[in-house]
């Protein structure tokens, strides 16, 4: 299946943001951007070779997620990690919404389940993201990670067993006043 160049570059030009927010989750921000450039031009040398068995989208988010989890288990990405700061690590990533004096301890939630999620084996991890994060459905996870869809909801309930068992262990989950769910860690003994 040949692709002209204007056609990638409409593919690229749409699918662009959602990548990055995507590698985001991985990868942070500033990492992301580099990553994404891999990935495009990963794209675009495997164009020729798309079978179109899958949305194309859904062959960019796998290049994109293989490339995600090549670059965390790379011992390069590891040692910079290490030695930034927590500060620096931490992403822009909390969604916006109206604020009714609400937005800190949303932002706590967000935050406190996200780091959660950043402490679960990668394979967990992935899945979550993909799923309850990016809301793509069984299928489109299972094309993704290259697994049936019958692996794949085996390994998302497993992940979300472990991500409740953690949230059990370390913190108090609250409905507030507006029925919200907040928060609340537990202090280490």
């Amino acid at each position: 299946m040949a692709i002209e160049p204007t056609s990638f570059e409409c593919l690229e030009a749409a699918t662009r943001p959602k990548v990055l927010r995507y590698l985001s989750r991985f990868v942070g921000p500033t990492e992301a951007e580099d990553l994404a450039q891999e990935v495009f031009l990963k794209v675009h040398q495997g164009l020729s070779r798309f079978r179109g068995e899958a949305k194309l989208s859904t062959w960019v988010f796998q290049v994109a997620t293989h490339a995600a989890l090549d670059r965390l288990k790379s011992p390069s990405y590891r040692a910079s990690r290490a030695l930034l700061p927590e500060a620096m690590l931490e992403g822009a990533d909390i969604h916006a919404g109206p604020d009714h004096g609400q937005e800190p301890m949303k932002a706590e939630m967000c935050h406190c389940i996200r780091d959660l999620v950043d402490d679960l084996p990668l394979n967990d991890r992935t899945i979550i993201y993909l799923s309850e994060l990016k809301e793509l459905r069984i299928g489109a996870v299972a094309e993704i990670l290259g697994i049936s869809a019958g692996s794949a909801k085996i390994r998302l309930h497993r992940a979300r067993r472990r991500l409740r068992a953690q949230m059990e262990q370390d913190c108090r989950i609250l409905l507030d006043e507006q029925a919200e769910l907040q928060c609340d860690r537990k202090e280490a003994p």
